[in-house]
């Protein structure tokens, strides 16, 4: 029996028995931002009241009304250390290793992100390569980019799972980026300062724990993308860095864009060979520039239950309330 014909729970195992290699990119999600229109219905037995034809539902008591003005965009760091191609066999398309949400309410002129734990266990399809559909069952978030071509195929599913799993909110815009280009990004910023909270001894010992230090290029790949060999070696501990990392490069590619107002055109152009995007060049380089004056309203994440799964790598079922908070805070507001 070939691969092709695999069912998706013995698909899965071959997968992980491959290893879950640690790569993550996080990058320019605070440039981009595309139309959104919730739709999302809280679960039935959390709800008190349904939902009236002007939208309104009801929570726990609390009645809330879907947000009129808001933008949304999907963005994914790619496991996959080269250029971005289409790829014919399964597997090949690498897993998406980071994966965060934006959303901008122009009412308000703030923007919140979303971060989401690849280890959360969600719904999504399997794919051919050329899209051909196989079935749909339960995964790890990270599995969904490797179900397609590792181009526009794959990220249409983390698009479609992450939209069910956030029940049904339309996402119109995404950009992949593979692991690839975390030097590139690094030094369009001219380096990135942070804090070295973990012990990275074992893979860099020019990252000194306790020292605060402007990271070079390759320090930045390291700091960004090494799990195994790290401290406890989660990947919560990874997401930590990540947001420490992503929080210094927002200033910097912040006061690049208002120093040059065609900064983000080199942003994009440089990200070519290892992006997969449904965002234009000139689109991405004005909605850059106008999401640089809006508040950056805070992190949500998703909190939940790791495991070790049945071939000893973690798994995560991500806590319905939690979920549920998620979409409220992102999604609509209290009615009055």
């Amino acid at each position: 029996m070939s691969k092709r014909q695999l069912t998706r729970s013995e698909r899965n195992k071959i997968i992980l028995k491959i290893g879950i290699a640690a790569g993550v990119l996080i990058i320019i999600m605070v440039f981009i931002l595309v139309a959104l229109m919730p739709t999302y219905t809280p679960k039935t037995e959390r709800t008190s009241g349904s939902v009236t034809p002007e939208g309104i539902i009801e929570v726990d008591g609390v009645k809330y009304v879907p947000k009129k003005n808001i933008e949304t965009y999907l963005f994914m760091g790619i496991d996959n250390p080269g250029k971005v191609e289409k790829v014919e066999d399964y597997g090949g398309a690498g897993r998406c290793d980071y994966v965060m949400l934006v959303v901008r309410d122009l009412s308000t002129g703030t923007y919140k992100t979303l971060n989401i734990n690849r280890n959360i266990l969600m719904e999504q399809d399997s794919l051919e390569p050329d899209g051909t559909y196989i079935g749909t069952s339960t995964a790890i978030l990270a599995l969904a980019h490797e179900n397609g071509d590792g181009m526009e195929i794959s990220c249409e599913n983390v698009v479609k799972t992450v939209s069910n799993f956030l029940g049904g909110q339309k996402i119109d815009g995404y950009a992949a980026v593979n692991m690839g280009a975390i030097t590139i990004i690094n030094n369009l910023a001219g380096g990135v300062t942070v804090t070295i909270e973990d012990d990275f001894s074992n893979i860099n010992p020019s990252l000194v724990k306790g020292e605060t230090i402007t990271l070079t290029d390759e320090q930045a790949y390291d700091f960004v993308h090494s799990r195994w060999y790290v401290d406890d070696e989660t990947n919560e501990s990874r997401m930590r860095r990540q947001s420490a990392y992503m929080a210094d490069l927002k200033l910097k590619l912040k006061q690049k864009c208002e120093e040059n107002a065609n900064y983000p055109v080199t942003i994009y152009d440089s990200l070519g060979e290892y992006m997969v995007t449904n965002i234009t060049s000139q689109k991405f380089s004005k909605l850059a520039l106008l999401m640089l004056k809006d508040k950056d309203d805070g992190e949500l994440n998703i909190e939940g239950t790791s495991e070790v799964g049945d071939l000893e790598y973690a798994e995560m079922t991500a806590d319905e309330e939690s979920v549920e908070a998620a979409i409220l805070e992102l999604f609509y507001r209290k009615y009055e």
